[in-house]
């Protein structure tokens, strides 16, 4: 038995992409004036895997590499009834180890989508664990530090995944832990800190949004294996892309 970390997730539209691979790079070569370097670069490869891949992740889990199909089909069976998804830049910010990120505004669009997903896909993980979280924590170990905050391990423990909204009234709540967003780039020194000041305003970061995918993961929550893309609304039930 092989096992693949999957993550599931909402691509960007052709200019969305475009606009967060600009984005990355500037910041590089911000990190870099500055004397510091980072674990990847978007849209180059990361070491002997396909190149890393901007997205918006929903769900991440692990499964034998024979069930990869199975994800894809079970994200078919729900993209069906799935609205496109407007998407609205909200404002940039770090993630607790430096990373600079873009966030969308959440709605309730947002969290019916994941929902979904995770209905459709977490079964198929079948109680497994990811080994390590994106920023190479491991789960069990998170798991059974008592200081881990309860919301989050019972996630981990539910859902093998702990940034999920479960319903609309919780949001803001201590277990509201989804917050839709790009993943710019990630600093190798966890304690540093970009400058995002003088990037496009946040806003300007925003579309509708008609797809999701299935990657297969690499470190720092980085997409660089596409196992399958699937297209929101009418034409999900016969219009997928098989690339495994």
């Amino acid at each position: 038995m092989t096992l693949v970390v999957l993550d599931v997730v909402v691509v960007l539209t052709p200019d969305l992409r475009r606009d967060a691979l600009a984005l990355g790079d500037r910041l590089i070569r911000r990190m870099r004036d500055q004397g510091r370097s980072a674990h990847f670069r978007l849209g180059r490869p990361y070491g002997a895997s396909g190149p890393c891949e901007p997205h918006v992740s929903v769900f991440m889990l692990t499964v034998d590499e024979n069930e990869t199909a199975d994800v894809v089909s079970a994200i078919r069976s729900v993209a069906v009834d799935l609205p496109v998804l407007p998407a609205e830049g909200d404002e940039y910010r770090h993630n607790p180890f430096g990373a600079p990120e873009l966030y969308f505004r959440k709605t309730a669009k947002w969290i019916d989508l994941q929902r979904s997903v995770i209905e459709a896909a977490e079964p198929l993980r079948r109680g497994r664990l990811r080994v390590t979280d994106p920023a190479g924590m491991r789960i069990r170990d998170l798991i059974d530090d008592p200081s881990t905050a309860p919301q989050r391990r019972d996630q981990l423990i539910r859902f093998g995944y702990d940034e999920v909204t479960e319903n609309w009234d919780a949001v803001g709540g201590p277990g509201d832990r989804f917050n839709p967003h790009v993943t710019l780039t990630w600093p190798v020194d966890s304690e540093f800190r970009v400058d995002l000041g003088d990037l496009p305003p946040a806003r300007d970061f925003s579309g509708t949004l008609t797809e999701l995918a299935v990657y297969g993961m690499s470190p720092y929550g980085t997409c660089t294996t596409l196992y399958g893309v699937v297209p929101l609304g009418s034409l999900a039930a016969t219009a997928v892309t098989d690339e495994a």
